[in-house]
């Protein structure tokens, strides 16, 4: 009795061993790397969408924040394909304060605007967009594109990087936020008119 109580505990202990590492997985090859507690990266985005791209990228916090603001959390997570045209949470600095303050107290008018104004129906890459002098909005008003030395620009906003690829589209990190031509900021004309009273006056 004794000696199948031994061998009950070895078979339990020695399954245990088994489930560990078969659960720890191998430390080379393919294996996801679980260090900082997300799944390994997907090569070039193939299986994220334009949302999940962004939000794991982590330079696009305040994009995100203002999708949200702005119900369009899930404009980009549909079967697309898209553009999107992503400021940086740098660009969102060079803007004003008040600016900020303008666009997030009015979510679902300017600011909805603005960011509609970021995205592209259909697929354009950075050469996709260097053959074009513009190209159509969600928002409606289309974006001017320059191309020359191998850099390219939307509204004269730079693209900082380009392809970033998605299952549902593209994204194009952009150094500025483009206010399109129908909406008016009142905090950028104030902005605007202290400047020119500065430097006249």
């Amino acid at each position: 009795m004794r000696t199948n109580y031994v061998l009950f505990i070895t078979v339990l202990a020695i399954g245990a061993a088994v489930l560990v590492c078969g659960c720890t997985g191998p430390t080379g090859g393919d294996a996801p790397n679980q260090t900082n507690g997300t799944p390994a990266e997907t090569p070039a985005g193939e299986n994220l969408t334009i949302d999940e791209v962004v939000v794991r990228d982590g330079n696009f916090s305040i994009l995100i924040q203002a999708l949200d603001a702005a119900g369009l959390e899930g404009a980009l997570t549909g079967p697309g394909p898209y553009t999107v045209f992503a400021p940086t949470d740098e660009a969102f600095g060079r803007l004003p304060e008040t600016v900020m303050e303008e666009l997030f107290d009015d979510p679902k008018g300017n600011l909805a605007e603005i960011l509609l104004y970021h995205m592209a129906p259909d697929r354009y890459t950075a050469s996709d967009l260097a053959a074009n002098d513009t190209i159509a909005t969600i928002q409606g008003n289309p974006a001017a594109i320059g191309a020359s030395g191998g850099k390219v620009t939307v509204n004269g906003a730079e693209v900082v990087r380009a392809d970033m690829l998605a299952a549902n589209g593209v994204v194009h990190a952009i150094d500025a936020v483009m206010i399109p031509p129908d909406v008016t900021l009142q905090a950028m004309n104030e902005t605007a008119a202290g400047v020119a009273a500065n430097t006249t006056g």
